[in-house]
C-alpha cells in the first residue's frame, strides 16, 4: 500500500494519451497479408494523489474494423471526459458508466479499464490478479507464432525458439491450398513427434468445404486444437465443424463479448475460447467470458493481439486466475517480436515460460519518455501535463 494514501480510488486529475508505432523484428505473414509494423494507443491514467495507470488498446482494422486513430479519437471524445467527470473511478463502475454512454468500442473501454486497475492494485499494494480473485499459478508457458509458410519455413523457426526453451507453435493458415497444410502438419509431426505441442490457425481464411477438407486431412494428428477455421459470424458453420470434427475447435474472432460467448457455448460451435484482453473489453469483461466457458465446459486460450507489454501484463494478470485453462503455450511472445516495447515485460519471459511478476497493479515498468518517442499523436487532459515516468 502507498505510505499515506487511501485506499479507495480518488478521481482521475488527468490523462494522456499516446498513438504508438513500432516494427516488427520479422514481418509476419497472415491469411490476409504480411505486416511489417504495428501500432496501439496507450493510456496513462493519474489520481488525484497522483498514482498513474496505464492501459493499452490493439485494434487491427482487418480483425476488428478498428483503427488505431479511431480507438484514440473515441477516447477523446468520449470515453475519458467522462473519466475525468467521475467522482468514483472504480473499474467496474466506470466499465458501467461508458456502456450507458456508448455501445461497442471494447479496444478502447479495455484500455481505461486496464489503467484503472493497475491505479486500484498500486493503492491497495496488491497484483491486479487478486483484485480478480487470486491468482492460480506463478507462470505459464509461452507459446511461439509461426506465420503462413511451408514446413521448411517453420522449422527454421522451430529449431531456433525450441533452443530458447519453447515448445508450442501455432501455424498461422488460411493461404495456401488445403493439402499443402495438411502435408504440412504430417512433416512438422513426424520431425518432431510428441515433443512438440503444435495449433492450426486459419484465421477465418477457409469456407466450410475447406475447414472440413482441413479437418478431415488432420484428424489423425496431434493438433491441440484448430483456430477459427472460418469466418467470425459464420456460428452455425463453427458449430457444424465443432461437431463432425474429431478436433477441438477454438473460436478466436467469433469471441467479441459476452453475449457473442454465450451464443457460442450454446450452439457447442467450439470446446476452446481464445481471450483476447484488449479486444474483449479488458481484464474485467475477459473474467466474464472465461466464466461463461467454464460453465459450458470450454477452456479458454489466452491468445493476443500485437500487442505491446501493457495488455500482455493485463492479460497475464488475468490468465493466473484461470481455472479452466487449455494445457499448451499461452501467447505471451507479442513484445519479444516488435523492434521496440517500452515496457520491460519481455524480462518477465525466460526459457520459454512466462512469470507474473511481485509488483502491485499490472507489475510492469514503462518508460514515459520512450513512449513519446515512439509517439505519431498524442494528447492530453486535465489541469497540468502528467511528468514523464
Amino acid at each position: 500500500m502507498t505510505t499515506g494514501i487511501s485506499t479507495a480510488m480518488a478521481p482521475i486529475a488527468a490523462a494522456d494519451c499516446f498513438e504508438i508505432e513500432t516494427a516488427f523484428v520479422t514481418p509476419y505473414k497472415l491469411s490476409h497479408g504480411t505486416l511489417a509494423t504495428t501500432r496501439a494507443v496507450l493510456v496513462k491514467l493519474t489520481d488525484a494523489d497522483g498514482i498513474a495507470g496505464w492501459g493499452e488498446a490493439d485494434p487491427s482494422p482487418t480483425f476488428s474494423g478498428e483503427s488505431s486513430g479511431d480507438v484514440a479519437s473515441i477516447l477523446k471524445e468520449s470515453l475519458l471526459p467522462a473519466v475525468l467527470a467521475a467522482d468514483n473511478p472504480e473499474p467496474g463502475r466506470i466499465d458501467a458508466e461508458l456502456d450507458a454512454l456508448l455501445a461497442d468500442h471494447l479496444f478502447a473501454k479495455g484500455a481505461v479499464s486496464m489503467a484503472l486497475l493497475d491505479i486500484l492494485g498500486k493503492r491497495l499494494g496488491v497484483p491486479v490478479a487478486t483484485l480478480l480473485g487470486g491468482a492460480l499459478r506463478r507462470s505459464l508457458p509461452v507459446l511461439w507464432p509461426l506465420g503462413n509458410g511451408t514446413a521448411e519455413d517453420d522449422i527454421r523457426v522451430i529449431e531456433e525458439r525450441a533452443a530458447q526453451g519453447f515448445s508450442s507453435f501455432m501455424l498461422k493458415m488460411g493461404t495456401a491450398p488445403i493439402r499443402e497444410e495438411v502435408r504440412r502438419v504430417a512433416a512438422l509431426e513426424e520431425r518432431y513427434g510428441s515433443r512438440l505441442t503444435l495449433i492450426a490457425d486459419a484465421n477465418q481464411g477457409w469456407s466450410r468445404d475447406q475447414a472440413h477438407e482441413f479437418l478431415t486431412g488432420v484428424s489423425d494428428s496431434r493438433l491441440a486444437f484448430v483456430e477459427q477455421p472460418v469466418g467470425k459470424d459464420d456460428l452455425e458453420g463453427m458449430a457444424m465443424l465443432a461437431r463432425d470434427s474429431a478436433l477441438p475447435i477454438s473460436a478466436d474472432e467469433s469471441v467479441l463479448g459476452l453475449a457473442h460467448a454465450a451464443r457460442l457455448a450454446k450452439l457447442g460451435a467450439a470446446s476452446v475460447f481464445s481471450i483476447k484482453s484488449s479486444k474483449n473489453g479488458g481484464p474485467l469483461r475477459a473474467q466474464r467470458i472465461a466464466a461463461v466457458a467454464q460453465a459450458f465446459g470450454i477452456r479458454c486460450y489466452l491468445n493476443s493481439m500485437l500487442e505491446f507489454g501493457i495488455t500482455q501484463a493485463a492479460s497475464l494478470q488475468h490468465a493466473v486466475t484461470i481455472g479452466n485453462l487449455v494445457e499448451v503455450g499461452h501467447a505471451f511472445m507479442s513484445p519479444l517480436r516488435l523492434a521496440e516495447d517500452p515496457t520491460d515485460f519481455s524480462s518477465f519471459v525466460r526459457d520459454g515460460v512466462v512469470r507474473l511478476p511481485a509488483r502491485a497493479g499490472l507489475g510492469i515498468e514503462v518508460d514515459e519518455r520512450h513512449i513519446r518517442r515512439l509517439a505519431v499523436a498524442e494528447f492530453h487532459f486535465g489541469t497540468s501535463r502528467s511528468n514523464p515516468g
